[in-house]
């Protein structure tokens, strides 16, 4: 176990990192302007986008897009889970089942969710059920085909000891191959957030449905290039601390498997 000291060391390592690649990532967008690469007549400074932040939050526009984004993202999300990881885990314990719905996976994950915003909107109309739909149609395949896989992953030897021991298969699917598939599918769903909030965002750009995509279009129609540029800071933040989260819940509920499987080694 590492000693607390060298925990710190390597948590301050990691922040400085951070730190500095932010910092080289806002020099290079000041050369790009400076250079003329990117024309500082329509790109505003950091500066100027920092302030559209801090102004769009104080006057109340900002708050409310970035709430109706992130409601969207976390109902569709949970929507995807709830439909992806029972469908997975079936498929991945069914040759059967597998078999009969190859196809229609097939050739419905290709469809891209944005491209059902017309069919949605009739459905739902331009409220953040719209979203959810979408949201959940994108990041639903991740979350499947991510859960077959660790189900299939899963030694078949596990689950004979398990039924010996008479166990039942909904026992043996608790017990035994949710527990082994959990790194899969912890995988499968940092993925398909990112997807979701892209989705989020690209269904409030085409339909008005509100949020970051909605306050971004009305900003640039209004000639604010600096709140259009403030919207796409917040969604990368947004996008980043989502994987973050999700990334240290991996770690916390997967990580002990990683470490046996090293140990094995």
């Amino acid at each position: 176990m590492p000693s607390l000291p060298t925990e710190l060391s390597t948590g301050a390592r990691r922040t400085f990192k951070a730190l500095a690649g932010l910092a080289l990532l806002v020099a290079t967008f000041e050369v790009l302007r400076a250079t003329g690469v990117m024309p500082s007549t329509s790109v505003p400074s950091t500066t100027a986008i920092f302030d559209a932040l801090m102004t769009s939050v104080s006057e109340g526009d900002m708050g409310p897009a970035i709430g109706n984004t992130a409601l969207a993202w976390f109902g569709g999300l949970l929507l995807a889970c709830a439909i992806g990881i029972p469908l997975g885990i079936l498929v991945g314990l069914s040759d059967w089942a597998d078999s009969a719905t190859r196809r229609a996976v097939e050739a419905l994950r290709p469809v891209p969710a944005v491209a059902l915003v017309p069919m949605a909107i009739v459905l739902f109309g331009i409220e953040l059920e719209m979203q959810m739909f979408l949201i959940a149609i994108a990041c639903v395949w991740p979350l499947l085909l991510g859960t077959r896989g660790g189900v299939r992953a899963v030694d078949p030897q596990q689950i004979d000891t398990a039924r010996s021991f008479g166990l039942g298969p909904v026992a043996t699917v608790r017990r035994v191959v949710l527990p082994a598939a959990i790194p899969a599918i912890a995988t499968a769903l940092r993925l398909s957030a990112s997807l979701g909030l892209v989705v989020a965002v690209g269904a409030q750009l085409i339909s008005g449905s509100p949020g970051l995509g909605n306050l971004l279009v009305t900003s640039q129609n209004a000639g604010r290039n600096d709140v259009v540029w403030a919207c796409l800071l917040v969604t990368g933040v947004f996008g980043v601390t989502i994987n973050l989260l999700l990334a240290a819940a991996e770690r916390g509920v997967a990580g002990w498997q990683q470490l046996s499987t090293e140990g094995r080694r």
